[in-house]
């Protein structure tokens, strides 16, 4: 019986060695997995309270290289990173029945500045990302002037870049009320 148990042990311990890295492409892939709204009510710094929408949208990501994020000394050393942005959100407003595109100054989205493998050795990488962003009721018509006071519907396109420029696929979030009474 003992002799069972440790052959088995040892054939487990080689199947377990013989686990393959993932293959994926070196364009990173995205998909889209939650959104979901969280409001609360915040001092408005002169005595009073103002309504706040915090919107958190999460994506599943994958990339052959792994190379997401940068770091502050990256940043620093390579000028090709100046205005860089890996992560890109754009905002669509239902008006009239159909999702149309808002500006949004300064836009949404901006920098993953970070690097996802701390170890920073190339390879696969899959994970999630949470992005999250709020909406004060108070300054509804400073987003855009699109916006109403109450009950705006909004949908999120996002993309993101790994830091060989190459742009993932771009997703769609579940549309979200915000400005709810």
């Amino acid at each position: 019986m003992r002799k069972i148990v440790g052959v088995l042990a040892i054939v487990l311990l080689g199947l377990g060695a013989c686990v393959q890295e993932p293959t994926f492409s070196s364009t990173p892939a995205i998909q889209f997995k939650s959104i979901k709204k969280i409001t609360k009510t915040s001092n408005d710094g002169f005595g009073g309270t103002v309504k706040i929408d915090s919107v958190i949208m999460s994506i599943n990501f994958q990339d052959a290289e792994g190379d997401l994020g940068l770091t502050e000394s990256q940043l620093k050393s390579d000028v090709k990173y100046k205005d860089f942005r890996n992560f890109e959100v754009a905002v669509l407003l239902r008006k009239n029945g159909v999702f149309i595109p808002i500006t949004f100054r300064p836009a949404l989205g901006g920098l993953m500045n970070f690097n996802f493998k701390p170890n920073q050795k190339p390879g696969p990488i899959e994970g999630s990302i949470d992005y999250s962003t709020q909406f004060v009721y108070a300054f509804y018509k400073g987003y855009s002037p699109e916006f109403t006071p109450k009950n705006d519907t909004l949908k999120f396109k996002i993309f993101i870049r790994d830091n060989a420029f190459n742009q993932s696929n771009t997703i769609e979030t579940d549309p979200i009320i915000i400005f709810q009474d």
